[in-house]
């Protein structure tokens, strides 16, 4: 199974210095992003001393072969673009259309459709609420801008069927996974505190959990 992988939640793991439990989860499945979340997660930061680290451990983690780039065919850099033209004119404010995601999330979108792929691993709230609900998203983007917002209802339709059924992850769940099958070990305790801590590094490096749902981890190990 393909699980492809958008630059926030690699970024999450990497800063975390967590990036090393993704490889045992891999198993028999192929760990991939497309061409442009390559390039925002190591070859721009690599020129920025402040990311530098984080893009020198994603870059291992490719040169070493258990996280892959793949590209785009022709087929599927079309719809990258039609991908593109209904997000970002799918809630309006003031309005004008709202740009909600970036090149990286478009290809990674594309990349699962050409790969047949069920499951994204994306830290990234508004992605995620694009997918999985797109009505709401226009609740969320009134908050965040504190005005008024439309919503393309042809478009938010469009889009829920694209990505209908779609297994969406974030690295949260992924170091919980990691943390119960002892992948950490070398690195953290297997301690409650340590599960923990590992949950609020993710958390603090931009996966977006709230407090609640990691004391909802914590009960799930503790039983």
């Amino acid at each position: 199974m393909d699980v492809v992988f958008d630059s926030s939640s690699l970024i999450s793991v990497s800063q975390s210095c967590l990036i090393n439990s993704l490889r045992g989860l891999r198993g028999d499945n192929s760990f991939v992003v497309p061409k442009s979340v390559y390039y925002e997660v190591v070859e721009r930061p690599l020129q920025i001393k402040r990311f530098e680290l984080n893009a020198v451990r994603i870059k291992k983690a490719v040169d070493d072969g258990w996280l892959e780039i793949k590209r785009l065919d022709a087929k599927h850099k079309k719809m990258a673009n039609d991908i593109s033209s209904k997000v970002n004119n799918l809630i309006y404010a003031k309005g004008k259309p709202v740009k909600l995601i970036h090149s990286g999330e478009i290809e990674a979108l594309a990349l699962l459709k050409q790969l047949e792929s069920n499951t994204f691993v994306i830290d990234e709230r508004t992605t995620r609420t694009i997918i999985e609900n797109p009505k709401r998203l226009k609740e969320l983007i009134e908050r965040r801008r504190h005005t008024k917002a439309s919503i393309n209802v042809d478009n938010a339709g469009l889009v829920k069927k694209m990505f209908d059924g779609l297994n969406v992850v974030r690295s949260v769940e992924l170091i919980a996974l990691a943390f119960e099958r002892g992948l950490i070990a070398r690195d953290i305790p297997k301690s409650k505190q340590a599960l923990e801590a590992a949950l609020y590094a993710v958390k603090f490096a931009g996966c977006a959990v709230s407090g609640k749902e990691i004391e909802e981890f914590l009960s799930d190990w503790e039983r």
